[in-house]
């Protein structure tokens, strides 16, 4: 009988590495446009998520919902957001000042 399961030792480390529970960055927008956050506009905030690697989420304060990433356009139409709600972007890793800032223009 072959035993492949090994106990994780003291020193060991997850293959991926944590998030880090504090965000780096963390702002909230507003939404401005008449027509809320729709596909078009949606697609403008994944482009500029994409091209960083910090991980960045939002989450919409006036529906009260969850953090959903902002590099997955079927996400980021789950915040169903309006024009006037509230949004908090969060972004986590070496680029996060920089993606927050490129973001924040699009608001």
């Amino acid at each position: 009988m072959s035993n492949n399961a090994r106990s994780p030792l003291p020193g060991d480390r997850a293959a991926h590495p944590q998030t880090p529970r504090q965000p780096s960055k963390c702002v909230v927008v507003t939404v401005s446009d008449p027509r809320g956050l729709h596909l078009r506009s949606g697609r403008d905030v994944v482009r500029i998520a994409s091209r960083f690697q910090a991980r960045i989420t939002a989450a919409n304060l006036s529906r009260n919902s969850g953090a959903v990433d902002l590099k997955s356009i079927l996400q980021l139409m789950q915040l169903q957001a309006r024009q006037g709600h509230s949004l908090r972007l969060a972004a986590f890793g070496p680029d996060a000042d920089a993606a927050i800032e490129a973001l924040c223009s699009l608001f």
